[in-house]
């Protein structure tokens, strides 16, 4: 889709996503969350995304809006038809998340529009209060509010997003070289307290869907032997 395109329709722009949920052995939220965010960033670094791609046009005129997240699942041949629209699916820790080429909200290809937005259960997220010893990218969700697996993805890709955009590229490039480690928090209140202290990267939701707006909903920072040059 040209910018011109883009900029005559009245629908809101978004950047979609689709997790494979099988009704055997569904993955984790954790698992969705993780792979929602490094397949936002797998889209926003491919070369068709780049100035003179042919993905470009779309994800500039997205990128530089209010970057909306949808998360749909799909399952069995729903998924794999899922697969023919442009996008990038990433794998991780048993999820597969596809992030497609933005666009208009109402006007996604006939085999993403068909995929589900609803969530279906699935794994009962515990809180921990504190923070594993890991070398990663962090992203905290809220425990404040009630979401559905989906709409937690969409804000942990906008954490994840956020963190991989303005963060410093020999930063990322040691990220990259360990194959990009993600570790998801579901804090207690006590915990996010203290992580909306320091994370600096903090996600404000637009409250279109299921929290009011203005919430803050996901945080990220990176391990401090990731910020080392040494």
């Amino acid at each position: 889709m040209t910018e011109e395109a883009v900029q005559m329709t009245e629908s809101p722009l978004a950047l979609q996503l689709a997790a494979r949920v099988e009704k055997v052995d569904p993955p984790t939220t954790s698992a969705i969350c993780s792979a929602a965010a490094l397949a936002t960033i797998a889209l926003l670094e491919d070369e068709r995304s780049q100035p003179g791609g042919v993905w470009h046009d779309a994800v500039d005129a997205w990128n530089g809006d209010r970057i909306r997240k949808i998360v749909r699942r799909g399952r069995a041949s729903a998924w794999q038809r899922a697969q023919q629209p442009d996008g990038v699916t990433v794998a991780r820790d048993g999820a597969e998340v596809r992030a497609f080429v933005p666009g208009p909200l109402d006007q996604a290809p006939e085999a993403l529009a068909k995929l589900q937005i609803q969530s279906t259960p699935l794994d009962e997220v515990g809180r921990s209060d504190e923070v594993a010893d890991a070398t990663a990218l962090f992203i905290a969700v809220t425990p404040q509010f009630e979401m559905t697996w989906g709409k937690q993805a969409a804000q942990c890709a906008h954490a994840g997003q956020w963190a991989w955009m303005r963060s410093d590229p020999a930063l990322v490039a040691r990220w990259d070289s360990l194959d990009r480690p993600i570790t998801i928090v579901h804090p207690t209140p006590s915990l996010w307290s203290a992580l909306v202290e320091s994370a600096p990267v903090q996600i404000h939701d637009g409250g279109f869907t299921e929290i009011p707006a203005g919430t803050k909903s996901a945080v990220a920072w990176w391990s401090n032997d990731l910020q080392s040059s040494d």
